[in-house]
């Protein structure tokens, strides 16, 4: 009785089902395809058709995944090419992906406010997938170009649990301040990436930038609180730059907490040098100059950040964290390689400074290969910090402080110890005084009494070679501390449950999963 009746019901539960599949994937090319109907890149939508194209709120649904054809996109000079208008929801943003071979997203110069990808109003859970294929590029930006314009590749604002993700970004302004005669700061404010406002959530992953001023930016300044927490900046390629990573706030209302800046290479000033009125040069940058109470919060893990910072120009450190804030600095692998600079500049992590202070810095485990004028650790700050199982090579100091007293940079240490100091030039000194401490006076002191001076014999990828390494098993067992990600080395090998650690971002270069050696690196180990 009921069977023609249920057969009815079924036949139109599929064609239902199938329009809801069709709805949700809309595709769209440079230009109109085949019948101009969205459902395949064959049959096209325009991406900026006065009634189809992908910025008009019809469009912007809810689960809706906006795919960009093969091709090239191109805007004219100060265009823009995207703009979500709508926000997703958990579990089904609006998705922007570019899923269907190579595209190129292109202008002479982006849109000086808000790049080629924007958004308007306050929005949430949106996605920019460039799937591996997705490039955005400025053709004629720069200091020997036709245009010296600000210029961004994907600028979002009040952008909560946004994602900007596999996306190529380049030549955003090519920059030529390699000299000291560079006089060009027009590229000051340009970035690949840049989230302004409120923009709790949000993920920035996998992404390739070059030839920006930043690489990745994140200014909650002007946001309603909780302005910009529970972000994560990981697995990003960035070179080309003068801040590679800035997480920055800027009034006494700003929160930044749950901050997480994991598995990104970092390399290449060489451009930024220069005015050093305009530019200085970090791997990442981490500030507040707001309220003290409002600083930011995050965990610096897993890095890879390389090259050389110059002699000249104005450098502060591959890892800065400043203004109020708090770091967790673990797993990192900072090289300063081939370096140029003749007198002394910067530091391999530079923790607060005169005015600035930090709060609490924890350091551990960690390999920095530094130079004769550059410190292994600059540290300034109101709080406390542990420095523990980390290997520094070559420095011109293990510590120094910045404007302050000898005094108060020791009684902010709770804990220096189980590190491998090799070659450096003293064990602590101060900007304040002028005052220099060998390391023998600091472990007299009640310091680094389980470390080693000894050379730790590291291979040309900066691993610990074997268990005949000063490194191998001097390092302190924090299981304890309950911090997961540090349980496994630089590579994904674990750490032992029980008993000693090696020193340093690695365990041992014998065990079978680490990693190939780094390519076009010379160490620096004497």
């Amino acid at each position: 009785m009921n069977g023609p009746r249920n057969l009815v019901l079924a036949v139109m539960f599929v064609i239902f089902a199938a329009g809801l599949s069709a709805a949700n994937d809309i595709y769209f090319a440079p230009t109109s395809t085949g019948s101009n109907n969205g459902t395949s890149c064959a049959n096209a939508y325009a991406y900026n058709d006065g009634t189809h194209g992908w910025s008009l709120s019809a469009q912007q649904v809810a689960g809706n995944n906006l795919h960009i054809c093969s091709g090239t996109y191109t805007a004219s000079a100060n265009g823009t090419l995207m703009t979500f208008v709508n926000s997703g929801s958990s579990g089904s943003p609006i998705t922007l992906i570019a899923d269907q071979g190579a595209a190129t997203f292109t202008s002479p110069y982006f849109n000086t406010a808000v790049g080629a990808i924007t958004n308007t109003g306050t929005l949430s859970y949106v996605v920019v997938n460039g799937d591996g294929n997705l490039t955005i590029q400025n053709t004629a930006n720069g200091t020997s170009l036709a245009n010296h314009q600000q210029s961004y590749g994907v600028w979002l604002i009040n952008c909560t649990y946004c994602t900007v993700e596999n996306t190529t970004v380049q030549n955003i302004y090519a920059n030529n301040g390699s000299s000291s005669g560079a006089t060009d700061i027009a590229g000051a404010g340009t970035a690949g990436i840049q989230f302004n406002g409120a923009g709790t959530g949000a993920l920035v992953t996998g992404n390739t930038i070059s030839a920006a001023s930043a690489g990745v930016v994140f200014s909650p300044d002007g946001g309603s609180p909780p302005d910009a927490s529970n972000i994560t900046i990981s697995d990003n390629t960035i070179s080309n730059i003068h801040w590679g990573l800035a997480v920055a706030g800027g009034d006494s209302t700003d929160t930044m907490t749950g901050i997480i800046i994991s598995g990104n290479d970092i390399s290449n000033w060489t451009n930024w040098y220069y005015p050093a009125s305009a530019y200085h040069q970090d791997g990442m940058i981490l500030y507040n100059v707001g309220n003290p109470s409002a600083g930011i919060v995050a965990t610096i893990s897993d890095n890879y950040v390389h090259g050389d910072f110059g002699d000249g120009g104005s450098p502060t450190g591959e890892i800065y964290c400043a203004d109020f804030s708090s770091c967790t600095i673990f797993n990192n692998l900072l090289v300063n390689s081939g370096s140029t600079r003749t007198s002394y500049q910067a530091a391999l992590m530079w923790l607060g400074q005169s005015g600035n202070w930090g709060k609490n810095m924890l350091v551990y485990n960690n390999t920095m290969i530094a130079d004769q004028y550059e410190d292994c650790i600059m540290l300034t700050i109101s709080g406390k910090a542990t420095i523990e199982n980390n290997i520094c090579l070559n420095g011109g100091n293990e510590f120094d402080t910045y404007q302050t007293t000898l005094a108060a940079f020791e009684a902010t240490i709770t804990s220096s110890n189980h590190n491998v100091w090799y070659n450096e030039s003293y064990a602590v000194a101060s900007q304040a005084t002028g005052f220099f401490t060998t390391y023998a006076t600091w472990q007299g002191a009640g310091y680094d009494a389980n470390s080693s001076t000894v050379n730790p014999s590291l291979t040309g990828s900066y691993l610990i070679p074997n268990t005949s390494s000063s490194a191998y098993q001097i390092g302190a067992n924090l299981i304890s501390l309950d911090i997961t990600a540090l349980d496994s080395d630089k590579a994904g090998n674990p750490r032992p449950g029980s008993g000693a650690w090696a020193a340093g971002a690695y365990q041992l270069a014998s065990s079978g999963s680490s990693p190939a050696a780094p390519t076009g690196l010379i160490a620096s180990v004497q």
